[in-house]
């Protein structure tokens, strides 16, 4: 059907036009010549209109009125009685009124589908133009937009240098360490096609990047047993910061114990669900630990975005502290 389509709305030179032309005038009064003694009375067009619709189609609509007079003339002078006689009787009349009401109404129609599917093939392309602009200013806007939160992460280091306090240098710190990881998400993220996110790869690329930045970086090893967890681009973001901001987390409490500390994630579908364990070997979680009364901005920031998607977050103290995420995948996301 594609190709039928193609072939309508395809640019014909003159020349290509009246050579089809001219074989399908010699096929149709040749085979309707060939059939005559074989046909009853009453079949002078037989051949010739699927001649006058195919030419019309796939010649154009000046080819097929030319087939068609042509046509015409010959059975009226050939097949219409009084034979090889261009003499007109109520009968040849009658005939020939119905072979031009049929060839006009056939060349017509085929015109009219021509000039839709040529103006939608105009439509089609123009889409595609503007799409692939759409596209384009897309990949600028995000591009620009992780340059920029790079630019303030940078900013904020330079400040850094001027401010004493320790506190407020931590803080600047911190700050800096999440736009840079932002940054880093939101280049994993800008496809504009791209309708659903494999968190599991992402994380394998963000993660790195995370324990590096840190001042203990060189005291931790990061395992990661992961599976394909698909979420939709609206889940990608604020999953993927929370499991930024557990890691983090993790690194500078875990990695505080001055001795070397496996972190390690892992990642599971199971069903309607995704589970997301945080596991180190450090010491544990503080006995008197409360999530919700921390005053870690990163586990507060974890805790809301884990409300926002509907989530569950727990924390306990097995070999080490172990944070369990549980989230429910969206429906538009494959599992």
């Amino acid at each position: 059907m594609e190709q039928l389509r193609l072939w309508a709305v395809a640019e014909r030179s003159p020349l290509y036009q009246w050579v089809f032309a001219i074989l399908a005038i010699v096929i149709a009064v040749g085979s309707r010549a060939y059939l005559d003694h074989a046909l009853p009375p009453g079949f002078p067009y037989l051949t010739l209109f699927p001649a006058v619709i195919l030419t019309g189609y796939f010649a154009g609509t000046r080819a097929g009125i030319a087939v068609a007079v042509v046509c015409g003339i010959a059975a009226w002078y050939l097949f219409l009685e009084p034979v090889n006689s261009f003499a007109l009787t109520p009968p040849s009349i009658l005939a020939l009124v119905f072979y031009m009401f049929i060839v006009t109404t056939d060349l017509v129609l085929i015109h009219a589908m021509r000039y839709a599917l040529s103006t939608l093939e105009v439509e089609k392309d123009r889409s595609d133009t503007l799409a692939q602009a759409n596209k384009t200013m897309f990949h600028e806007l995000q591009h620009r937009v992780s340059n920029n939160l790079q630019v303030v992460s940078s900013l904020l280091k330079m400040q850094r240098r001027n401010v004493a306090d320790e506190s407020a240098r931590a803080a600047l710190d911190v700050a800096s360490a999440r736009l840079q990881v932002v940054a880093s998400i939101q280049r994993q993220l800008h496809n504009p096609k791209r309708q659903t996110t494999d968190m599991g790869q992402l994380m394998r690329d963000v993660l790195p990047e995370v324990v590096s930045s840190s001042a203990l970086s060189d005291r931790v090893v990061l395992d990661f047993d992961v599976e394909p967890v698909i979420v939709t681009g609206d889940q990608a973001t604020p999953l993927a910061l929370i499991i930024v901001e557990l890691v983090s987390n993790a690194v500078e409490h875990a990695a505080a114990s001055h001795r070397m500390t496996h972190l390690h994630l892992t990642m599971r579908s199971r069903g309607p669900e995704a589970i997301i364990i945080v596991q180190d070997d450090g010491d544990g979680l503080p006995a008197d630990f409360v999530p919700e009364k921390s005053r870690s901005l990163g586990l507060r920031v974890a805790l809301q975005f884990t409300e926002q998607l509907g989530g569950k977050l727990v924390f306990e103290t097995v070999n080490g502290a172990r944070v369990t995420l549980t989230i429910p995948l969206e429906r538009s996301a494959p599992h």
